[in-house]
């Protein structure tokens, strides 16, 4: 079966996907030219991920000292709450490497409302672009990975929500409503800004959405409107993929 949008490929094993994502990010960071700036995930899906980027040949083999992360989303507290995804990065990759990365940009927390935050991260991802607006010939990532709720949100892009999935000029926006706390994210016009998206999708219970995204049957659900400017891939367990593992 071929997908209706973007390209799936489906691994037999938790590390199998954890090398398959590592693989992605390397091969993408061996093509960047210059500094290379990754999207990098929220939840327990991308973790093993991560994890693996953070052993050996990854670990030494790649120039962390040029590369760019930017979470995709964040939850609106403190950076090292267990509820926080840069935490959750930090935790799995950033602090078992031997160096620093170039540069993780975070969230800003202390002291602001949501949404100064949300402008505060705006203009760090405008600094860190060069340019106040998206260029055609300048994609802002060289890879982002993605995940996908149940629902068939990603990052905090939420069903239901069109202040959120209608945006087509701000790159950051709050996100005060669907979930019990406050969240911050990227919006589709900086995601799709992208040489490669990578949705990590893992797990029985993404059986169903993933499904309907794959086959065309659902193409309005957050995830699935995503456009990207270069290629779209789809790495999923044979859990996740279902059918389409066969």
């Amino acid at each position: 079966m071929t997908p209706a949008r973007g390209e799936l490929m489906v691994v037999e094993t938790a590390e199998a996907f954890a090398e398959a994502g590592a693989r992605l990010f390397a091969d993408a960071a061996a093509a960047a030219q210059g500094r290379f700036v990754a999207g990098l995930a929220g939840g327990s899906t991308p973790k093993s991920i991560y994890r693996r980027l953070a052993e050996p040949p990854y670990r030494t083999s790649l120039r962390w000292d040029a590369m760019d992360l930017v979470p995709g989303d964040e939850r609106f507290v403190a950076h090292d709450s267990p509820d926080s995804n840069l935490h959750m990065i930090r935790g799995a990759l950033i602090d078992r490497l031997d160096h620093p990365v170039g540069g993780l940009h975070a969230v800003p927390f202390e002291g602001l409302t949501v949404d100064r935050a949300a402008a505060a991260y705006e203009q760090t991802l405008k600094d860190l672009y060069g340019h106040e607006t998206l260029r055609p010939e300048q994609p802002f990532f060289d890879i982002c990975f993605l995940g996908m709720g149940d629902d068939g949100h990603t990052a905090s892009l939420l069903p239901g929500q069109p202040d959120l999935l209608d945006e087509r000029q701000r790159w950051v926006l709050p996100v005060t409503k669907g979930r019990p706390e406050s969240r911050v994210t990227l919006t589709y016009p900086v995601l799709e800004s992208s040489r490669v998206v990578v949705f990590v999708v893992s797990g029985e219970g993404k059986r169903a959405m993933l499904d309907a995204i794959l086959s065309g049957r659902d193409t309005t659900v957050p995830a699935a409107r995503l456009q990207p400017q270069g290629r779209l891939l789809w790495l999923a367990d044979r859990a996740a993929a279902g059918r389409w593992a066969s």
